[in-house]
């Protein structure tokens, strides 16, 4: 009896010892190519034509792992879940039920799968931003600073994209579900997306994008087609971009442009930048066709510090608007930390 409780103890002990090392080795593989961050962020937008203020509270997890091999690397994994608290939000997106909801939502959450041909195919599946022009190459997330994405009415989606980096250009091709935040939808929205560009890390940049599909959005499907060329230029401590598109939103003719100068400072501790954009949409209805036009300009500037603390604000107002895309004068303030 003894020494079969001897050897039951010897055994135990054994499998004991067996998981306390796998468990130390998934450990160590889960910090090794990790950053994380805990992301914390307040906002106030002032309409300055109905003088109404909203704010908007968020907090959320920002984690990015590379998984490797003992070769190469296998994937990398985003996941970003957010709760975004709205407070006398006067249009709330299709995400949120009313002005003063707080949801759940997922800022980028995807696995992009890197070990079948050293970078040049990958495969990344989830909630990932739609490849799509300025939006696709500028990180604008959590920032009052946006560029393109308003006039497709989404700028992230569920779904699956083939990507990868050649030796002369880099491309991204997505089939995507068209709701934004949901999974699934009786409306059976779609989008399918794709741009094709030079590589990112040099001076001068550009690509040619494409986006076709029903989005949903507060008002259900829209029908959206977009072809648009853009074009990045780095010099020095400056940045200029633009981008430019034609196609149709609900069967009417839109043109789009948009342009930017952003300056920051050597330890891009201090940046500012000035936008310009325009669109023409052309009104189809039965007895004429009508041509409408409206432009807006955006002046904002970011402080940030090594701490983590960044601090912005940004002023948007018209040059002209039309009845169907009216621009409100607004006043931006956002202070946002990270830890």
């Amino acid at each position: 009896m003894n020494k079969i409780l001897s050897a039951s103890l010897m055994i135990i002990m054994g499998l004991t010892s067996q998981l306390s090392l796998a468990q130390t080795n998934s450990l160590s593989m889960l910090k090794e190519n990790t950053r994380w961050s805990i992301d914390f962020s307040s906002r106030a937008t002032r309409n300055l034509e109905i003088d109404r203020t909203s704010f908007t509270n968020v907090v959320g997890l920002d984690v990015h792992k590379v998984f490797s091999s003992s070769t190469s690397d296998i994937g990398t994994l985003i996941f970003q879940p957010y709760l975004v608290k709205l407070n006398n939000e006067s249009n709330p997106n299709l995400t949120f039920d009313h002005a003063n909801d707080a949801k759940v939502i997922w800022r980028m959450v995807n696995f992009n799968y890197t070990a079948l041909s050293q970078g040049k195919l990958n495969i990344r599946i989830g909630h990932f931003e739609v490849p799509y022009g300025l939006e696709y190459l500028v990180d604008t997330n959590g920032t009052l600073r946006q560029l393109t994405f308003t006039d497709r009415g989404i700028k992230g989606d569920w779904g699956v994209s083939i990507n990868g980096i050649m030796p002369k250009f880099e491309y991204e091709v997505a089939l995507t579900r068209g709701t934004n935040q949901d999974i699934t939808s009786s409306d059976n929205p779609y989008i399918f997306s794709g741009r094709l560009g030079t590589l990112s890390n040099k001076n001068f940049v550009t690509g040619l994008s494409w986006f076709t599909g029903d989005v949903l959005g507060n008002n259900g499907l829209t029908n959206i087609k977009k072809l648009g060329i853009d074009a990045s230029y780095y010099y020095y401590q400056w940045e200029f971009i633009a981008e430019s598109s034609i196609g149709k939103t609900a069967q009417n003719d839109t043109v789009n442009t948009f342009v930017e100068a952003l300056w920051k400072t050597p330890n891009e501790e201090f940046v500012a930048y000035l936008q310009l954009g325009y669109q023409q949409t052309e009104v189809a209805s039965l007895e004429s066709n009508r041509v409408d036009s409206s432009s807006y300009w955006v002046v904002g500037v970011q402080w940030l510090n090594s701490q983590g603390i960044d601090l912005s604000a940004q002023y948007k107002n018209k040059l002209n608007d039309a009845s169907t895309v009216e621009v409100a004068p607004t006043l931006s303030i956002q202070l946002r930390y990270r830890i």
